[in-house]
């Protein structure tokens, strides 16, 4: 018995030193060394999944360890690339902020050692992407005040690389804004609505004195005689002298009579810029005459169109001045144009030949957006543009064109418009929209797709493109341009335009037919008329081709409202489309939720597995 305990004693002992003492050096070797989890790396691979989640998991997480907590606090300040910190966290930081009534206040006055908290590493010295939401800050003026008057210099950001602002043409919110700005800021956006409102409709300019605003008024003789105040020239300005850094550049000037006034210092910013690279504008800025002011820019590559949708056919407000700038005069290019790789370019049709053909060089742009204002009364005159743009435009890759025709001279984008753009054997990405519907048939659709062997995205009318008759019939059918996409453009994604939906008889027996294409991700049908074909069998066949992850949007070729001519028969073309597309819509919906009845060759064929060759079928 005594062998048997002192054999104990001696395993115990033998146990407690294995397990004890090491644990004591190893947590004595954590005070000189880094971390084993830090030395493979597994705090970075955290800091990636973490980064990944929504703000309320990320709170979840922080209460998991002193670790985790440490990573979400720096997730939390120092940004994503797609939502960067707000304001109401900064805001949290001062002890005199409160919320009362979904409003921000504050419980006394700010000073400069209100935002020593702020100012520490760990909150400002980690901040790389700010969303600076000053515009939809639910407070009232004198608290925008309040915070002005507390910042006697700017903020100190040293890591600060992305900055988007939001703010109104508000002389405060347009300061305060420049209290944030850092020179290592490489991606600036400024997102600027319009100012104070006018009371009578003519333009009047906001005193930057005063924080009520007060107005100038030309018709006015007490308020005629006072100075006129721009508070986006010193915005302008301080945006080159303190960031000059800026690689990234996104102006969004909602208010084009802003933008005229401020179009002068809007340049001027530009080209102070030396490292700028990627520039977006608002379409009514991006005139020819800014063109030519940015042609002596050393490094810019791309000039963009804020905003994807290219249906938009009208650049410019009903209420603004935004002609002020697309039909200023060209100044003569002094630099070489060459350096641009993407342009985006608001300029009538009359203006944009001579400068395309003789002032500018576009030799190697590979993406190019027009976007045509006002009425362009002739077809031959558009087919010129198109044919300078193939001819100029050697590596061109995308091109968007956005034009109005006039309802007095109504006239179609035919195959003989597009021809030119035969030639353009490299197009990845072409967009023609315009009023009225395009024109072609499957032989002319043949004769172009099969010059665009590398086509991904194909947008023929724009979804608010209406007939110029009302008896005006889609001549491109849809299996035609389904087989021919298929064989000539194989990596189609995307696709839009009118056409028919008639479907030949036994067309499921029909080899390769029933092809799905798997490439397709988003596919806009217009409904140019009415079919002898059933719903039942289209939906069938829409089914079939498009594959589960792509988005199918339809809807009839109609006016909103009916023009006066041919009343009754616009108003017979209106609710016949509405009918069949509300039908097909019913259809497919069925065919989703399985309840559709088994009634026909096609139904039977619908729960047969597709994907069994033609010969098994039949």
């Amino acid at each position: 018995m005594l062998n048997f305990f002192k054999k104990l004693q001696h395993n115990l002992h033998s146990f407690i030193n294995g397990f004890v003492w090491p644990r004591r050096h190893k947590a004595a070797a954590t005070q000189k060394q880094p971390s084993v989890q830090r030395a493979i790396g597994i705090a970075d691979i955290t800091f990636s999944i973490l980064e990944r989640l929504n703000n309320k998991n990320l709170a979840r997480c922080a209460l998991v360890c002193r670790d985790w907590g440490a990573i979400v606090h720096d997730i939390l300040w120092k940004g994503r690339s797609d939502s960067g910190v707000s304001v109401r966290p900064i805001l949290g930081l001062l002890d005199e902020f409160y919320i009362e009534h979904r409003m921000a206040r504050f419980s006394g006055a700010l000073s400069p050692t209100s935002w020593a908290r702020f100012n520490q590493t760990l909150y400002a010295g980690h901040i790389g992407v700010l969303d600076l939401n000053l515009r939809d800050l639910s407070c009232t003026p004198w608290f925008l005040a309040a915070m002005l008057d507390s910042i006697h210099s700017p903020m100190k950001l040293p890591v600060l690389n992305k900055l988007h602002v939001t703010v109104s043409q508000n002389p405060i919110e347009l300061q305060l804004a420049t209290k944030f700005f850092s020179s290592n800021v490489t991606h600036f956006v400024a997102d600027i609505s319009r100012g104070y409102a006018s009371a009578t409709g003519r333009r009047h300019h906001a005193r930057i004195d005063s924080l009520i605003p007060v107005f100038r008024d030309p018709l006015d003789p007490h308020t005629s005689t006072l100075a006129t105040a721009y508070p986006l020239d010193e915005f302008f300005a301080a945006v080159h002298q303190r960031m000059p850094h800026i690689r990234i550049l996104e102006v969004n000037v909602r208010d084009s009579d802003g933008a005229v006034d401020a179009f002068g210092p809007l340049v001027n910013m530009l080209l102070a810029l030396k490292e700028l690279t990627s520039l977006s504008l608002p379409p009514y800025i991006l005139s020819i005459s800014l063109v030519a002011a940015l042609s002596t820019h050393q490094t810019l590559r791309n000039i963009v169109a804020i905003g994807r949708d290219s249906t938009t056919r009208n650049a410019v407000f009903k209420w603004d001045d935004s002609d002020v700038i697309v039909t200023q005069p060209v100044a003569r290019i002094e630099g070489s144009s060459a350096r641009l790789a993407e342009l985006s370019v608001t300029v009538p049709i009359h203006t944009f030949l001579p400068f395309f053909s003789k002032q500018f060089d576009p030799k190697n742009l590979t993406s190019l957006k027009v976007i045509i204002p006002g009425e362009v009364r002739m077809s031959d005159t558009f087919k010129a543009a198109l044919s300078v743009i193939v001819d100029r435009c050697w590596s061109l890759e995308n091109l968007i064109v956005s034009l109005e025709q006039s309802y007095d001279n109504p006239w179609c984008v035919n195959y003989d418009v597009l021809e030119p753009l035969r030639n353009c054997k490299r197009l990845i990405v072409l967009e023609i929209t315009s009023r009225f519907t395009t024109a072609i048939d499957n032989e002319e659709f043949k004769m172009l797709v099969s010059r665009w062997p590398r086509l991904k995205h194909l947008t023929l009318d724009g979804p608010d493109a209406v007939p110029i008759h009302p008896g005006d019939q889609a001549s491109l059918s849809l299996v035609a341009v389904v087989e021919l996409l298929r064989i000539y453009c194989p990596s189609i994604s995307n696709f839009t335009s009118q056409v028919s939906m008639i479907l030949r008889p036994n067309w499921f027996i029909e080899p390769g037919l029933c092809r799905r294409m798997n490439n397709l991700r988003a596919v806009t049908l217009l409904i140019g008329s009415l079919t002898p074909t059933p719903t039942l069998p289209i939906a069938a066949y829409l089914k079939q081709i498009l594959p589960g992850q792509c988005k199918l949007t339809y809807h009839p070729t109609v006016h909103q409202t009916a023009p006066e001519f041919y009343l009754m028969e616009w108003e017979t073309r209106r609710s016949a489309l509405l009918a069949f597309t509300g039908e097909l819509t019913q259809t497919l919906e069925q065919i989703d939720s399985g309840t559709t009845k088994q009634s026909s060759c096609i139904d039977l064929l619908w729960i047969i597995d597709l994907n069994l060759s033609t010969t098994q079928l039949l």
